[in-house]
């Protein structure tokens, strides 16, 4: 039994769109995985460096141990998120950490913006790619909804 020529190009048609749809699926689940791990990376760079601020400051651990690890543990959350809503994660994750560095700056002196700076522009540079990852799985997030 023979397909005619139509039904031949209507099962290639729907096989290349089958398989775009897979890679799309794939390229999500790679993107999203990206993001929340950024979020991970950025809760680990902060604990570092709060315990490493801690240290040089001579401040015993146990009366600050709180204040170390409320924003890494904030930002363990957020990869969690990120899992099912990566930009929201991202996009919550800058709101905190700049939020913080400003209400810092006021509250406490304006050269706090330079202190640990390194850090920073290490979270920076994670915050920004996982921003680009997040726009990607969120764009191909709504190009499947959309087919």
């Amino acid at each position: 039994m023979e397909q005619q020529p139509d039904q031949q190009h209507e099962h290639i048609v729907s096989d290349i769109y089958d398989g775009y749809s897979d890679t799309q699926k794939e390229v999500l689940a790679i993107e999203t995985k990206k993001t929340s791990n950024k979020l991970f990376i950025i809760a680990g760079v902060l604990l570092a460096f709060n315990l490493l601020a801690v240290v040089v400051a001579g401040i015993p651990l146990s009366l600050v141990l709180f204040e170390v690890l409320t924003i890494p543990f904030v930002f363990i959350g957020l990869g969690f998120l990120a899992l099912k809503e990566p930009l929201v994660a991202i996009i919550l994750g800058m709101l905190v950490l700049f939020g913080l560095w400003i209400y810092n700056a006021a509250a406490v002196d304006a050269s706090t913006l330079l202190q640990g700076w390194f850090g920073k522009a290490i979270v920076i540079y994670l915050l920004f790619a996982g921003l680009q990852n997040a726009r990607e799985a969120h764009r191909i997030r709504r190009e499947l909804k959309t087919k």
